[in-house]
């Protein structure tokens, strides 16, 4: 809390590192990991990743492409600088308490917490077996990650388009449990978001009062689009990746009538910039009018889905006062919600919510922007354990 403002980060990250998720694998699974020992990364301090399925942007940009250049699975991050003031608390996949104190630094009450993008590696695989098998290994983990501070510490269930039997036994199985606000589907590169299997996958997500997070990542899978697209350059594929990616995941969303079917289920985009949000909104209002022909009879224009009070869209802290002013004006202020991207290097750590809270909104679009509208997300925040046992 600062100023007596109280603060909802909606969009923030914990690995896991594989030293720490390993202790919730049975042996069978850990034996089976040395098959990827290639592409097992640690950083030295403690950070185990696997980075199978993930893409490298070698050139720089006005240097011819070099046909010849080797890759090793980490070039992409070559020359690239974050925007952290001071480095987060080390071992934040080991001690909940570590995070908690980053909170209490920076003043924020509630994160929401979503894997780092290395984690969509396993979605890649094509063994739907060892992929959900991570992913429980994650659920396990999170709930107790999370019980260090339940009313603080929240998290998103991991389900998958590649087995939508697995995914809904795995909703049964936490969606009743209090750490989970959100649900997230990994999809493989060629399955659309709207395709017409995920469909029970957004009716357990309703019936379980969980949000329908769309996330974007830009290196792994699942892999934004125009990944091949951007001439071997990080810089125009982080630039690019993200706002493209949230576009068409909450126009495929949208467009395919999915918020008329299922009339609570909650849209909440995240980490994809937000400027673009009212252009956006304006261009596929005009598309239903001019090609009506390719989307079902929808109830209402995109844009009112927007404004429904059923979308929500996280802001990126590098667009700045301006921007997020225009996007309020535009759309109204019950849209958007604050979010870091803590720890990630993306985040100003620990000057996040100082930056913001800096910006001079009135106090009421004010207090929305940092709780009101995440806490109308994710509302299972404020709710109990549906079970006894959870």
């Amino acid at each position: 809390m600062i100023n007596n403002q109280r603060i909802f980060d909606a969009d923030t990250h914990v690995g896991p590192t594989m030293t720490v998720l390993e202790q919730y694998l049975d042996r069978a699974t850990i034996d089976r990991l040395s098959e990827f020992e290639d592409s097992r990364r640690d950083n030295g301090a403690g950070v185990v990743t696997y980075t199978m399925g993930a893409r490298t942007y070698e050139r720089r940009l006005g240097d011819a492409p070099d046909r010849d250049g080797s890759d090793d699975g980490r070039s992409y991050m070559k020359g690239f600088k974050g925007a952290h003031r001071e480095p987060p608390s080390p071992n934040l996949d080991g001690d909940p308490a570590a995070r908690l104190s980053d909170m209490d630094r920076e003043g924020v009450d509630v994160n929401f917490m979503l894997p780092s993008g290395w984690f969509g590696t396993w979605s890649f695989l094509g063994d739907v077996g060892l992929e959900f098998q991570m992913y429980e290994a994650y659920h396990r983990w999170m709930q107790d990650y999370c019980a260090a501070a339940p009313d603080r510490l929240t998290g998103v269930l991991l389900v998958s388009g590649n087995d939508v039997a697995a995914s809904l036994e795995a909703i049964e199985r936490h969606g009743s449990s209090r750490w989970p606000v959100a649900l997230m589907c990994y999809t493989h590169p060629d399955m659309p978001l709207d395709h017409p299997d995920l469909e029970p996958i957004w009716a357990a997500a309703q019936e379980h009062d969980l949000t329908l997070a769309l996330h974007t990542f830009t290196v792994m899978p699942p892999y934004a689009p125009g990944g091949r697209d951007t001439w071997d350059n990080l810089w125009l594929q982080r630039s690019a990746a993200h706002p493209w990616c949230g576009m068409r995941n909450m126009a495929a969303m949208i467009g395919s009538g999915v918020m008329d079917r299922y009339p609570d289920l909650r849209l909440a985009v995240l980490e994809s910039g937000h400027g673009w949000l009212p252009f956006w909104a304006a261009r596929l209002d005009e598309h239903v009018r001019t090609m009506e022909g390719v989307l079902p009879k929808l109830d209402m224009m995109p844009s009112e889905y927007v404004t429904s009070g059923r979308y929500f869209h996280s802001t990126e802290i590098s667009e700045g006062a301006e921007i997020t002013r225009s996007v309020i004006e535009l759309l109204g202020p019950d849209v958007l919600m604050y979010g870091s991207d803590y720890p990630h290097s993306e985040a100003a750590y620990p000057e996040s919510t100082e930056i913001v809270t800096s910006w001079g909104l009135p106090d009421d679009v004010m207090a929305k922007l940092m709780w009101d509208n995440a806490a109308r997300c994710y509302p299972r925040i404020n709710q109990p354990a549906r079970t006894a046992s959870n």
